[in-house]
């Protein structure tokens, strides 16, 4: 049941993330809680730790851009499986080998997007970061991973 929750607050904040860069790339909203950076959600914040030059923000940019369609894709499949989710536990009636089969084809789809996700990040350490900007990143990841296990210790205390 842990391991259940944990995966599903990834996917959660994962797709939040693809979302929230969505919308506000539409509308061309400013920051962080508008604090002016010039990126948009939590990427900002990163982006304003790494301190990254506006060529550097125009590669990722353009990185972002060209990855874009494929994690886009992978968002859409990945909100039909929940809906299919839905579908086969509708009022409280459970379809047993039904989950147990959406519940597979989610995880594949978990599986690609976390690859994609990967990529993209290995692809902007290593063409746009330069080495003093990949060790604030090395710290940031390990702030991050210290923070999902705070987060985990706290599950498995309730």
């Amino acid at each position: 049941m842990k391991r259940y929750i944990i995966w599903s607050s990834l996917v959660v904040v994962l797709i939040v993330a693809a979302v929230a860069v969505a919308r506000a790339e539409g509308r061309g909203w400013r920051g962080w809680c508008d604090h002016g950076w010039h990126h948009h959600g939590p990427l900002g914040y990163v982006a304003h730790e790494l301190d990254l030059s506006q060529a550097q923000n125009s590669q990722i940019q353009s990185i972002w851009q060209t990855e874009r369609p494929t994690i886009s894709a992978l968002v859409h499949e990945c909100a039909a499986e929940a809906k299919e989710m839905d579908t086969a536990t509708v009022q409280g009636n459970l379809d047993e080998s039904k989950v147990q089969e959406i519940a597979a084809r989610q995880g594949a789809t978990i599986a690609k997007l976390l690859v994609e996700k990967e990529r993209l990040k290995s692809k902007i350490y290593t063409t746009v970061l330069n080495p003093e900007q990949r060790t604030k990143a090395d710290a940031l990841q390990e702030r991050w991973h210290s923070h999902l296990d705070r987060i985990a210790d706290r599950i498995g205390n309730d």
